[in-house]
């Protein structure tokens, strides 16, 4: 299960950049584009949630980003 301090930041990240975001369990192997998420919009919800979380994700990390569970994933590997 993913961390809820994670989901909370990303869930007010995109909410924040106005963007709609389903959070839902079965949309962690969703790719972004999937969501309707591009590229832009993905990164205006890093930037609020790694600002949120008080962390930075890896340029590598960035790179790989595809689905919502990456970027789960790599938040969790840096908040504790």
């Amino acid at each position: 299960m993913a961390n809820e301090k994670i989901i909370s930041a990303i869930k007010k990240a995109a909410h924040d950049a106005g963007i709609k975001l389903s959070l839902d369990p079965y949309t962690f192997d969703s790719t972004l584009k999937s969501l309707n998420v591009d590229s832009l919009n993905a990164m205006s919800i890093i930037i609020n949630a790694e600002k949120t979380l008080n962390v930075r994700l890896p340029d590598e990390d960035l790179a790989n980003l595809k689905t919502l569970g990456d970027l789960i994933r790599s938040f969790e590997k840096l908040v504790k």
